[in-house]
């Protein structure tokens, strides 16, 4: 009796062990999954992941183990956008990250449930992604940059580092509706300042390559950039023409000068980064999108590559170049 008594305690001992053991694992967390959408990468992109990874290690995040973070980098491909998303959808992501317009309306046709944060250079609400910056109202919200409201001052900035521009040449896709819009404020900021807008509309790397060739660099002639994310996936091919032009090149988003553009001005895309780390951690902790408030960009950068203006047989005088937040040398 003893013995079966004794028995009964080891079989209950080992059953509370082992449904113990499997309650244990059952509720052991798993790693909250991210995943980010790009049409096409590049400073800004890689200045924008740095920041959120950043931001989400300062909230106490470790990739790895409590939070996974995969980049889906469609290199140009806009084809893929949409199926990419889509697919992100099956594999059950907790978040999709995106920057850019195609790759946030991508993901906002691919899932209405899904939280969407978006890093953005424009205006949100214009765009569509969101009802209003305090109530977005949907499963999406992210962090702006508002860089329409921003074209003047680039302007103005291009003036007082070169005094004697007197024509901007800009280069848009004249298929990408925000793109279109960019252009539109140019053109208005352009006629206010006294500055002749020549547009160089292109629907194509192609396009875009055969009109640069055809530049017929005069002085006063500079190369402006709005935001478009055609036009910026052939940045490279843009300094190098503009370098054999000796033309001045001015960027929007803070990082362009680091890779060839004589100036760039606009918002910090790592500090996007970070407050777009911010919203995720929000959102992981309970808070839904659609009451979540969007946020604008709280750190605009100036930059001027001074090996540019070299190259180009300009001269900054010091004091103006005293103005950079960051002159590279």
């Amino acid at each position: 009796m003893r013995m079966k008594h004794k028995f009964n305690l080891f079989v209950i001992g080992t059953l509370i062990f082992i449904f113990g053991a499997s309650a244990t694992a059952a509720e052991k967390p798993r790693p909250w999954k991210i995943a980010v959408l790009i049409a096409q990468s590049g400073p800004s992109e890689d200045q924008t992941i740095r920041g959120l990874r950043d931001g989400l290690k300062a909230l106490g995040y470790k990739e790895g183990k409590n939070v996974v973070v995969e980049i889906h980098d469609l290199k140009g491909d806009r084809s893929a956008l949409k199926p990419a998303a889509a697919e992100l959808v099956k594999k059950g992501f907790d978040l999709i990250f995106t920057t850019g317009t195609r790759a946030t309306q991508a993901a906002m046709e691919a899932t209405k449930q899904i939280p969407i944060v978006f890093r953005h250079p424009a205006d949100p609400v214009e765009l569509g992604f969101v009802k209003s910056m305090k109530q977005p109202g949907g499963n999406v919200t992210g962090v702006a940059a508002f860089s329409g409201q921003m074209v003047e001052r680039r302007m103005e900035i291009l003036k007082e580092f070169v005094p004697g521009t007197r024509r901007l040449y800009i280069f848009y896709d004249s298929n990408n509706a925000f793109a279109r819009e960019n252009y539109a404020n140019a053109k208005k900021a352009g006629a206010k300042l006294g500055l002749e807008v020549a547009d160089r509309s292109i629907k194509s790397p192609e396009e875009l390559k055969n009109a640069l060739n055809a530049l017929q660099k005069q002085d006063g002639d500079a190369i402006f950039e709005v935001s478009d994310d055609l036009v910026e996936s052939q940045a490279d091919l843009i300094f190098e023409t503009a370098r054999l032009k000796g033309m001045p090149t001015i960027f929007e988003g803070a990082d362009w000068a680091v890779r060839g553009s004589m100036i760039s001005y606009g918002a910090n895309y790592q500090q996007m980064g970070r407050q777009a780390a911010g919203l995720v951690n929000k959102i992981f902790r309970g808070e839904k999108p659609m009451t979540l408030a969007a946020e604008r960009a709280v750190k605009y950068d100036l930059l001027v590559n001074l090996r540019v203006v070299n190259a180009i047989g300009l001269t900054i005088a010091p004091e103006i170049l005293k103005k950079a937040d960051k002159v590279i040398r």
